[in-house]
């Protein structure tokens, strides 16, 4: 009788949620500082829905698969809308 009068009161969520978001766009951001030659300047980071959005421009190949590689581990590929050209001048 009482497992028929219990509901779920107290649900947890311990993946990757919404709720999180603003927490992996912070880290991104820190990370993308660090960029050699401060390419990551020209790098914006944005909540997008359920997903983090990275748009702009970087200037070496290696800047470009280092800010792929960092968004893709901290948001992970399924939420991430990565928008970065290579500018080479």
């Amino acid at each position: 009788m009482f497992l028929d009068s219990a509901h779920d009161s107290n649900a947890f969520s311990f993946g990757l949620g919404s709720e999180t978001l603003p927490a992996q766009k912070a880290a991104i951001e820190a990370e993308l500082h660090h960029l050699p030659d401060g390419s990551g300047r020209d790098i914006t980071v944005e909540i997008l829905g359920s997903c983090i959005m990275l748009e702009g421009s970087v200037g070496t190949e290696i800047d470009f698969s280092t800010a792929l590689k960092v968004a893709r581990e901290i948001a992970g590929p399924e939420k991430l809308i990565f928008r970065l050209a290579l500018d080479k001048r």
